[in-house]
């Protein structure tokens, strides 16, 4: 009897620990996901959540202020996390904080960040909705680094490839740094370039002068048009003198004549013979006119003489005026009227 009220008295401490225990831990874990305290709800949309699960903690500045009460898909590429935070812990997040999501260590369990906005000075409501941002992951870093030694290792490659040509005797960097005629032929080429490009900046400073004719050809348009024009006049003349060698070219031009037809050519050397005898004469002739003893001298030169010629010639007309008038009055006479009709009528038959 005394053995049996013996495990019955172990049964009842047992499950009385049991229970404290069991009553520590919901405790524990209420507190922990701060179920027994006042909460409000935020909501934040990710396109990738990166692991983060039902019960991982938030933080706002480091603190622990909530978890994450639930995770559900809005689409195939949004993620809709709701939060439960804490009551008293509202007044410090405003409408432009920030969500993101990071590991809690270097590869601890993921955990929700909450930023503090800085601009904004609305404090959130229960169910608001908050922004997020993608934060680097573990795995993005360890995929940079094995890029990078990746790279690294590409580098190093090409660098020993390198030292290799570098210490190969017939490379030019080898010649450089030993083969001292190639240096001085270098040194020297550079000293070359060196004039050059002094010369050059005299060139330069010549054609950057305003009065020059490159700096007229670039800037003057009157001057550019002169020459445009002038071009455009070569272009014709060259045209022209193109038709005219052309002409010269046939065979039927008096030109290509006279340097293949000897007998034209004679002839032209005839005609000009001939010219240049009546030029003499002419000569001769001109001289004689300018000889003041000769008639058309004094008739140019001689007023007198010029004078009389012409009293000459008005007494002529008058003459011939006068003969007109006895004319006339012999045709009136009835004597001679006879005479006149009949040479009259025998002029208008020889005019039939």
């Amino acid at each position: 009897m005394s053995n049996e009220s013996s495990n019955n008295w172990k049964l009842g401490i047992f499950v009385t620990i049991g229970v404290l225990l069991f009553i520590i831990t919901v405790y524990f874990i209420g507190v922990n996901r701060n179920l027994f305290g006042s909460n409000f709800v935020l909501r934040s949309e990710f396109k990738n959540v990166s692991g983060l699960k039902q019960g991982s903690t938030v933080r706002l500045s480091g603190i622990n202020i909530g978890t994450v009460s639930k995770i559900d898909f809005v689409s195939d590429s949004l993620v809709l996390v709701k939060l439960l935070i804490e009551k008293d812990v509202q007044k410090y997040i405003k409408t432009d904080a920030v969500a993101s999501i990071a590991s809690d260590g270097l590869m601890g369990d993921k955990i929700l960040i909450i930023s503090p906005g800085t601009t904004s000075t609305t404090i959130v409501k229960d169910n608001d909705m908050i922004a997020s941002y993608k934060t680097i992951e573990i795995d993005d870093i360890f995929s940079s680094v094995k890029k990078s030694a990746d790279n690294t290792k590409a580098i190093t490659d090409q660098l020993v490839e390198f030292s290799a040509k570098m210490n190969n005797k017939n490379s030019l960097l080898t010649k450089i740094m030993t083969d001292q005629d190639f240096a001085a032929r270098i040194d020297k080429t550079i000293e070359n370039l060196q004039t050059g490009s002094n010369e050059l900046v005299q060139f330069t400073t010549k054609l950057n002068n305003k009065n020059g004719t490159v700096a007229k050809i670039f800037t003057d348009t009157k001057w550019a048009d002169n020459i445009e024009k002038s071009i455009s006049n070569l272009q014709k003349s060259s045209g022209e003198i193109s038709i005219f060698t052309s002409k010269l070219n046939n065979k039927n031009n008096i030109l290509s004549q006279l340097s293949s037809n000897d007998t034209l050519a004679i002839s032209l050397d005839k005609t000009i013979r001939n010219l240049e005898k009546s030029s003499d004469e002419l000569i001769k002739f001109t001289s004689k006119i300018n000889n003041d003893e000769n008639v058309l001298s004094k008739l140019i030169n001689n007023p007198k003489l010029g004078k009389s010629v012409d009293s000459t010639i008005v007494n002529i007309e008058k003459g011939v005026g006068e003969l007109r008038e006895i004319e006339a009055a012999a045709k009136n006479n009835f004597l001679l009227r006879g005479y006149f009709n009949k040479k009259k009528k025998e002029a208008e038959k020889q005019k039939r």
